[in-house]
């Protein structure tokens, strides 16, 4: 049984291989086809299995000889387009190859030409929506459709998105920017001197989008702490922004809406059955952030249709969900020929708050870690805002007489090298037509690309490519571009390499979608080339809200600074009075050692899109706060130790740092003074003290220093890392123990050490050799030899099973199980021993003795007669009276393990056992 087995799962692996052989040499020939370089691998990096194990496979890996894999394992390690930038590329000195796998195909680029033909042609080279899907949680939306349902989507959404909507998004950034740091400083008259250490700022991001998506998307006005309700705020839309949770619900709005967007991912991966009743906490939070949401949706949903219908028209204010129930409720919408439904209006506004949400926290918040790192393009950035304000008061700003000046000076330069260096998506998935070959050009030259080819379009690497992008050598590393520093003085520059390299003022191909149609740029900055610069994508599918995104950013960038500066934290280095001590040249030692830090941690982070939701598992999540709750338990756990001292420095990522601390005013010292003085002369600055703090600079009456905790240190990373290994590993350890395979070993254990298991093993035995005599194996298939393996061909065998049918099988197989099973089995119940000794008494009828095991097959005298049997029939030749044919008796005695002895052996290895069962029971 066991052979045919093996035989099965043979045939089948080799079955398997074959398929992978020939596919894989299929996806070569089509490559070869196409005249662009490819390379090898046998699997994806878009593999999950390969993503969730890949730190155990690539060491494997690496133990090879370095020529079979050094070639194709750097292009499957996770977010290789943002760890390496342009390395692969120049590596394989090429811009556009192709990735061959057994599996399939995929195309990765970094060529703006071959960017913009395929972002341009949106029929001949779709967006891959696979894994968008999930995102189709609360209803069909523009992301996760194509074709005709995704013009319906597009039409329906893009009008929300305009100028006059861009204008209300531009007062409440303000708004909002105004709230966060009155936060920091209380009210305006007590807004002076520097602060301690802000470690809250990615937190603060995080609420500051969350805030201004809740006006976009709803129409709704949420609050900073500390901040009341306006009285003239409709009761209706009251509970929306309120500080507690209404009646009914357990969560605020903005309360459900943030853990949503941070538990995101566990919403898309666990079935909702199944997160429901999970009973850890993490899950019972999601959970009931989701219940919340959704029923504050339906009743917005309910508020907005009612308006609707009565004909009334909210003013002075943004929201996309009020717009998009008015084209599908609206008397006059009956001319449209598709509607949104209830589900659908309720799906867009949620991805648009997905969308908007955290890739706008995430960039206004490296913008800010950046000017720190770079205090020379900080004052420029204020000098710009001196110009363009004079000092005026924030909330006064006009947006259309300022947006232009703002977007042409070194605000919008300051985003847009932002959005160069760290896009909101680092690769933007496409795939050909599987109805058609596609052609593109490079360089002058066509290649057809197969259909169904799939197609990644590396928005990181072709905005760092030199071959799109006026450059020079970098003064700070000495490279030979200049393409990975924060400059912002690059939009400012001219230089062109040929006509071919400058961006033509075309049709937009999103203007029969409706969308804003300008620009990325603004015209009176530098214009890189079309599909060299995409941090919204391009044409017809390009983001919606990239306009939107622009304002706020600029905004909260103008309303900082104007009044604000901002440092990195030198506390890893020197305390506020050793700084204090400190002379002007050591001072700037001190703050380069903080800016190495930030780059280099900068330069470490995961992935931009979703940071918060993919930095770290549930599981982990989870397991930090079960470990926070029970510190009391835990806390002197020596193998916690690490856990336990680390989380008391710092919490989140390498990259932001959250722990929860208190904001602190203080003034700013003569040394401060000195310092800003200084960076106007020098770039190089010099720290105020140990911490970071926006600290007052010339022309300014107030100085805030929001610090940003950024970047940790090696030293702390290293940290952060050992203790998140430390906690996985005992969580795994915990996960072991809940799973019940402790149980269940046990069980299996107390299973096998029983005298029936040693029976039944011995009968396994016998058959197995019994088998083949039985049943014989016969010719199935031969599989051909594989010249790509320099194999021979391979005859597989597998068991007849016509011969069932026939008395060569029969007979042997029914002497066999009659001597070692039938016979013995008849004897062992009626002499069954276990029985008589089971209950006290003689007559066998009275109570049960406890402790005593009672078989219903008694084992001692089922070997025993086994063993009689076995040698009057194999032995002696005992026929019966003809009942036994002699010639199954020679066919069997054949076929067992050492014939009749083999048997008497296992009889007498089962009675052994059953007599010292019944001795321990004894």
């Amino acid at each position: 049984m066991v052979s045919s087995v093996l035989i099965a799962s043979g045939a089948i692996l080799a079955c398997v291989v074959y398929s992978i052989v020939s596919g894989l040499r299929g996806n070569i020939q089509k490559a070869q086809k196409t005249g662009l370089v490819y390379v090898v691998s046998p699997v994806h990096s878009f593999n999950i299995i390969w993503q969730a194990g890949s730190a155990v496979f690539i060491p494997l890996v690496k133990k090879l000889p370095k020529q079979w894999w050094e070639n194709w394992l750097p292009l499957t390690a996770p977010n290789w387009e943002y760890k390496s930038r342009m390395e692969q590329f120049d590596r394989l000195g090429t811009d556009t190859f192709i990735l061959v796998t057994p599996g399939g195909m995929t195309l990765f680029t970094c060529d703006a030409e071959v960017i913009h033909q395929v972002t341009s042609r949106r029929e001949a080279f779709p967006k891959d929506t696979t894994n968008y899907k999930v995102l189709a949680m609360f209803g069909n939306n523009v992301l996760v459709t194509e074709g005709a349902v995704w013009k319906m989507h597009r039409k329906t959404t893009s009008p929300s998105f305009n100028e006059k909507n861009a204008a209300h998004t531009f007062a409440e950034a303000i708004s909002q920017t105004h709230g966060m740091m009155s936060m920091y400083f209380g009210d305006e008259r007590s807004q002076s001197g520097s602060t301690k250490t802000i470690t809250s700022l990615e937190k603060d991001t995080m609420t500051w989008a969350l805030n201004i998506i809740g006006y976009v998307g709803f129409g709704l006005r949420l609050f900073w702490p500390g901040q009341e309700l306006p009285k003239d705020l409709d009761p209706r839309l009251a509970k929306y922004g309120s500080m507690d949770p209404p009646p009914g619900y357990t969560m605020t709005f903005g309360q459900s809406l943030a853990v949503l967007l941070e538990r995101i991912i566990t919403l898309l991966v666990i079935p909702w059955p199944l997160l429901k009743r999970l009973p850890f906490e993490f899950a019972k939070q999601t959970w009931s952030a989701k219940e919340n949401y959704l029923k504050y949706m339906d009743e917005f949903l309910k508020t907005k249709v009612d308006d609707t219908r009565k004909g009334v028209r909210e003013t002075g204010g943004m929201d996309i969900m009020g717009q998009l129930v008015r084209s599908s409720y609206a008397t006059n919408s009956t001319k449209q020929t598709a509607k949104l439904d209830d589900s659908e209006i309720i799906g867009n506004a949620f991805i648009m708050t997905v969308a908007g949400h955290e890739t706008t926290a995430n960039t206004l918040h490296f913008t800010l870690a950046e000017l720190a790192i770079n205090p020379a393009a900080q004052r420029a950035l204020q000098k710009d805002i001196d110009s363009i304000f004079k000092g005026s008061d924030p909330s006064t700003w006009d947006y259309e007489s300022a947006v232009n000046s703002m977007m042409a000076s070194h605000i919008g330069a300051c985003v847009n090298e932002t959005l160069r260096l760290m896009p909101p998506v680092v690769q933007i998935p496409k795939f050909v037509s599987p109805h058609s070959e596609q052609a593109i050009s490079i360089k002058g030259t066509q290649h057809v690309l197969p259909a169904g080819l799939g197609i990644s379009l590396v928005v990181l690497s072709a905005q760092r490519n030199p071959r799109w992008w006026p450059t020079k050598p970098s003064d700070r590393t000495g490279a030979s571009t200049d393409l990975d520093d924060f400059l912002p003085e690059r939009w400012y520059r001219t230089d062109k390499f040929d006509e071919n390299h400058t961006q033509e003022v075309e049709e937009n191909e999103a203007g029969d979608y409706g969308g804003y149609q300008g620009a990325n740029t603004s015209a009176l900055l530098y214009r890189p080339a079309r599909g060299s610069y995409t941090p919204f994508s391009d044409g017809a599918r390009s983001c919606l809200g990239r306009r939107i995104a622009m304002v706020e950013m600029v905004a909260a960038l103008a309303a900082i600074f104007q009044k604000y500066s901002i440092e990195l934290a030198v506390d890893d280095w020197a305390s506020d009075d050793e700084v204090e001590d400190m002379t002007r040249e050591e001072k700037r030692r001190v703050y380069a050692k903080a800016q190495e830090s930030a780059r280099a941690t900068i330069a470490e982070a995961t992935t931009i899109l979703t940071y918060e939701a993919l930095r770290k598992s549930e599981l982990e999540l989870q397991l930090d706060e079960f470990l926070s709750e029970n510190s009391a338990l835990f806390q002197n756990d020596p193998k916690l130790a690490n856990y336990f001292t680390s989380r008391a420095r710092t919490a989140g990522s390498p990259v932001k740092r959250d722990p929860e601390t208190r904001v602190v005013r203080r003034r700013a010292t003569k040394a401060a003074e000195e310092i800003v003085a200084a960076d106007d002369e020098d770039s190089s600055p010099q720290p105020t003290s140990a911490t970071t703090a926006l600290i007052q600079t010339p022309g300014r009456a107030l100085a805030l220093a929001s610090r940003i905790p950024l970047p940790a240190t090696p030293a702390d990373v290293a940290q952060a890392v050992e203790s998140g290994t430390v906690a996985v590993r005992e969580r795994v350890a915990s996960i072991y123990q809940e799973s019940g395979i402790t149980e269940r070993t046990q069980a299996t254990r107390e299973n096998l050490s029983t005298v029936q298991s040693i029976l039944f093993f011995i009968s396994v035995f016998e058959l197995y050799f019994l088998r083949p005599s039985l049943i014989p194996n016969k010719l199935a298939f031969t599989i051909p030899s594989i010249q790509l393996l320099n194999t021979n061909p391979f005859d597989v065998y597998l068991p007849d099973i016509f011969h069932l049918l026939t008395s060569s099988f029969w007979y042997p197989a029914l002497t066999w199980a009659f001597t070692s099973f039938v016979a013995p089995a008849f004897f062992g119940y009626f002499f069954n021993l276990s029985a008589g000794n089971a209950t006290t008494g003689g007559s066998g009828k009275g109570r049960h003795r406890a402790g005593y095991t009672e078989y219903t097959i008694d084992p001692l005298t089922f070997s025993i007669v086994k063993g009689i049997i076995t040698y009057v029939v194999y032995a002696q030749g005992a026929t019966f009276r003809g009942w036994i044919d002699p010639a199954a008796v020679r066919e069997i005695n054949n076929a067992l393990y050492s014939g009749y002895k083999g048997v008497l052996v296992g009889a007498g290895v089962s009675a052994l056992s059953a007599l010292y069962d019944a001795a321990l029971k004894k």
